[in-house]
């Protein structure tokens, strides 16, 4: 059975990031010459360049709705069916501009796919989040689970804890605010996830594997420690966040 053209989308690449277009806004794929001297229309948007990242430039898609008029592309990935996709909105603060470059993610094939807002690509501006207002550490918890990044141990009330994943798999998102290492797809839901180190103002060090899902702040969000040491009782002196206010989206600045 053949799918219908509105439920299909138009999957490409562009820095390394996976990103996807209803097929029906896209009017024509072009192959750009070996020697890329192809001039572009006055609307032309080099993606990866726009987003920030490093890209080589192999396919223009000229749009359906003329804004902008093309989308120069490194890589082609075919053509998807929504009927076999999880579509979601980006959480809050995933990305630091506004209007969002990106009007939803899409799962589909085990990848996400940025569903691109490309107007937005002409006018975006970039975003500085305020950051979290100085906090007293949290008293001591009865139970809490104890990690350590950077040399240093810090203290999660095992209330808070979703889970704990180690080694997953994240989708890094273009444009994000500092400390954002990108996407976790879990339990059927997509969360941010951060470096506690740069959530918290130390110093930023190793590769960070383990991370903390944690149900704080009014969302579900991860936090990369180095190592979990394992459950406390508030004997040993460590950190302890108001996770609310750490995790919680922040007002513009």
């Amino acid at each position: 059975m053949l799918t219908p053209p509105g439920r299909q989308v138009l999957l490409f690449a562009a820095g390394g990031i996976s990103f996807a277009l209803p097929l029906m806004a896209v009017r024509e794929i072009v192959r750009l010459p070996a020697d890329r001297e192809r001039p572009g229309p006055d609307r032309s948007v080099l993606l990866a360049d726009a987003l920030g990242l490093a890209g080589d430039p192999r396919f223009a898609l000229v749009l359906a709705d003329g804004v902008p008029l093309e989308l120069r592309v490194d890589e082609m990935r075919g053509v998807g069916d929504l009927a076999e996709a999880e579509v979601f909105r980006l959480p809050e603060r995933s990305v630091a501009a506004r209007p969002s470059p990106f009007a939803a993610a899409v799962w589909l094939g085990d990848v996400l796919h940025l569903e691109l807002a490309p107007a937005a690509l002409l006018d975006s501006r970039t975003v500085v989040w305020r950051p979290p207002p100085e906090q007293h550490d949290l008293a001591p918890a009865e139970r809490e689970l104890v990690a350590e990044r950077g040399g240093r141990a810090l203290a999660v009330p095992l209330s808070l804890v979703v889970q704990v994943i180690e080694r997953a798999r994240l989708s890094p998102i273009p444009l994000a605010p500092p400390g954002h290492r990108g996407l976790l797809y879990h339990g059927r839901a997509l969360h941010s996830v951060w470096d506690v180190a740069s959530l918290l103002g130390w110093p930023d060090s190793g590769k960070p594997e383990v991370i903390l899902l944690l149900d704080a702040g009014g969302t579900t969000a991860g936090v990369l420690v180095d190592r979990v040491r394992g459950l406390g009782e508030g004997a040993e002196s460590v950190r302890r966040p108001q996770w609310d206010a750490l995790l919680a989206p922040q007002e513009e600045g």
